[in-house]
Parts: structure tokens; sequence; C-alpha cells
């Protein structure tokens, strides 16, 4: 070999090594509930998990004028879900997409499994940015993943009143003007029809603000529960305001979608979570309003069509204490209000289901991620009339892999 060639070979021998050592690293780590993520250096990440829900539910409703009741089962895999996460280019840019595959996550017509897509992008400690599909950031017993739920069901008035996930942006803060700083906020702009949308409507948006407050430090209020039986109490307050104008949904973000028109709806949230030594509490007040209660139009035939809105408002308190081992017995209280004019259907749900109590009882494996758990609710009128309420009780294991 002549001296050229074989300095060509040795100059290029060491530019594929500089290039091998110049790659960045790849790491591969995984565990039960976090699923596995494969790192490559700063630039890129990935996350996999996957979660399955399997549940029996028996519902009891009142007694007809005969004495019979007409009792109903359901076993079924409630939900599953797959999530695939990490960042981008840079760790501050981060993506999420969650897919729900179970047949009870199919409701009002939806025909895509898409749950959350979205993009994070963390410019500055006060000054954040989310575009995508995600919850509306609204009122915080909504926003509380449903892995991370003490009971089986969410409240009647958070389902009723609240806002669902939507396709929008948002501008927001953890840490307003310091790492320690107990103030967060929230601004969005969102379409306001809901998630998963396929067909137009007429011109509108869901606009949004949340402020939030953790005078006594850190606190997982994105979590139900106390399961690490902190030491230090720790309480997060938080309000917010929203309007949807022209929305063609019934409920706002969700329900049947109106034929004859549109409605501008109001809304406003209240919540406090509270966690100490196993002890949680959770308060929540809910108010929604629409422009107006009816919508007046004309179908195919010429003949008048009436659709009404829902306005109305509610309350819950939900308490918990989880016990060493973790063991957890948690409670539920709350009350669904139709406001004057609206709705006859909301105004006969509530006099026939306006008031909730229910309790269970719940084993966590390994906290939220793999847990067992047992509840009953009654939903009944406002006087604690249980002969006339609906009982419904369920048994379910929760696993995230």
């Amino acid at each position: 070999m002549s001296f050229c060639a074989f300095a060509v070979s040795a100059a290029l021998w060491s530019g594929s090594a500089a290039a091998l050592e110049s790659k960045p690293p790849v790491e591969i780590t995984g565990s039960p509930g976090n699923g596995v993520t494969v790192k490559v250096g700063d630039v890129f990440s990935f996350n996999a998990r996957s979660r399955i829900l399997l549940r029996y539910q028996i519902n009891v409703p009142p007694a007809d004028e005969q004495g019979e009741r007409d009792v109903q089962q359901l076993v079924n895999i409630a939900t599953a879900r797959l999530w695939f996460s990490g960042h981008v280019y840079r760790p501050e840019l981060t993506y999420m997409i969650q897919l729900a595959l179970g047949g009870r996550d199919f409701r009002d017509g939806v025909i895509a499994p898409i749950f959350h897509a979205f993009i994070d992008w963390k410019i500055h400690r006060d000054f954040s940015i989310r575009a995508g599909q995600f919850f509306v950031p609204f009122d915080r017993l909504r926003t509380v993943a449903v892995f991370a739920l003490q009971m089986a069901d969410r409240p009647v008035p958070v389902d009723e009143l609240t806002l669902d996930r939507d396709a929008g942006i948002t501008f927001y803060s953890e840490n307003f003007l310091g790492k320690t700083s107990p103030v967060a906020w929230q601004l969005g702009v969102f379409g306001g029809g809901g998630p998963n949308l396929t067909a137009s409507k007429e011109p509108g948006a869901l606009l949004v603000g949340r402020l939030e407050l953790r005078p006594l430090g850190k606190i997982d209020d994105d979590s139900e529960g106390d399961l690490d039986r902190r030491k230090k109490p720790a309480v997060a307050l938080g309000g917010a305001f929203a309007a949807n104008y022209n929305t063609n949904r019934l409920r706002s973000t969700t329900g049947a979608t109106f034929l004859g028109g549109t409605t501008d709806y109001l809304h406003a949230a209240a919540d406090l979570v509270f966690k100490w030594r196993g002890f949680a509490l959770q308060g929540e007040y809910l108010w929604k309003h629409a422009d107006t209660d009816r919508i007046e139009s004309t179908d195919e035939d010429g003949n008048p069509r009436t659709e009404y809105t829902r306005s109305g408002q509610g309350t819950v308190f939900q308490a918990s204490y989880v016990f060493d081992p973790p063991l957890e017995v948690v409670a539920r209280f709350s009350r669904l209000y139709a406001l004057g004019g609206t709705d006859p259907k909301l105004v006969s749900e509530v006099q026939s289901r306006g008031q909730e109590v229910g309790v269970g009882l719940n084993y966590y494996f390994n906290k939220h991620k793999a847990k067992l758990q047992a509840d009953w609710i009654a939903r009944m009128p406002h006087d604690f009339d249980f002969e006339k309420a609906n009982h419904v009780a369920h048994l379910q294991f929760d696993v995230t892999f």
C-alpha cells in the first residue's frame, strides 16, 4: 500500500471513529406502570405504555309499581389505552399521543380512537405552549386522568357541567415568577366542538382561563388520594372561567349535536384539593349557563322543531384515607341543580337522581398504576330517599404496564 493510500485509509478510519463517538448514546429503560423508554441523548426519546381496565358492574334501579326491579349487570373491558410520549430535538419539546380502544370510549358517535395528541414546548419557566387535542384546562375533577381516579365513575355534576377534551392551543406556566412560586395559570383557545370532530360547523371558539394557587408548596393534585401519606400538609386552590361561542353541542363540548342552530355557553368552576398523612379532600363547584333555553327551527318537512340547551350548577365533595398497607376508603357526596327554564329532560334527571352518595374501597399494588377497586354509588332525589335511588356497584382491576 502506497503512503498516499495509507494516509487516505487512516483519515477515513479516523473520521468514522469520530462519527461513531459523536453519536448520542442510546439508553433503554422500563418499569411496571411506566412502560418502556428509549432515549437517544437529549435529542429524542420515546415511551410506550398500555392500560387495561376489567370491570364488573351491576345496576339496581328503583322498584316499579309492582315492587319489581330490573337488575342489570355488565362485565367487560371498560377501557384499553395506549400511550406514546417523549421529547424531540430538545428535552423541553415533548409530545403525547393517547389512544382509547374500549367500546365505552367511543361516545357521541366518535369513530376515531384519539384521546390526546399534542406537542408541548416549555419555552420558559413563566411561559409554555401546548397545541393539539387534550383536556381543556377548566376544572380539577375532570382533568385528573381516568387511571388516577378513586372511584369507577366521575361525579354526576362533572359529567354534566364540565368541558371535555378539545382541539386548540394553551399558554401556561406551572410556577409563575419562580420555581417555588405557588401560582400557576393557563389560557386557552379551542375549537369548542369537543374531541375528534369530522364535520364542520359555524365559526366559533372556546376561550378558557384558569388560575391555581398552592400556598403550602408542591402537591400532586392531578392524582386523587394521598397515596404517599405526605408528612406535610398541602393544598391546591383553583378557579376557572370559560366561554364557548357558537357551539352546536348539547353540553357545550359533548352530547348530541343541535340540528337547528347554535348557542353560547358560559362556564365557571372553583375547586379545592387537600392532602396530609393519608387523608385527602376534594371539593368542587361548577356552573354552566346557555344564552338561550331553546333553539327554534324547522325540520326538512317544514314542521317546527324545538331543541333545549342545558343550564345548571353542582357541587362535589370527596374524602379518602389511605392506611398502611395501601388500603384506601373513599366517600363521595354530590348534588346537581337545574337552572330555571332549561331542558325539561335535565330537570327530570335532577329530580330523579340529582343527589349522589357513594363509598369505595381500594387496594393499591403499585399506586394508581395497579389497583383493585370496589365501590357503590346511589343516585336519588335531593331528599335522601333511598327507596327511589338508582344503585350501581363496581368491582374492577385497573393496571398500567
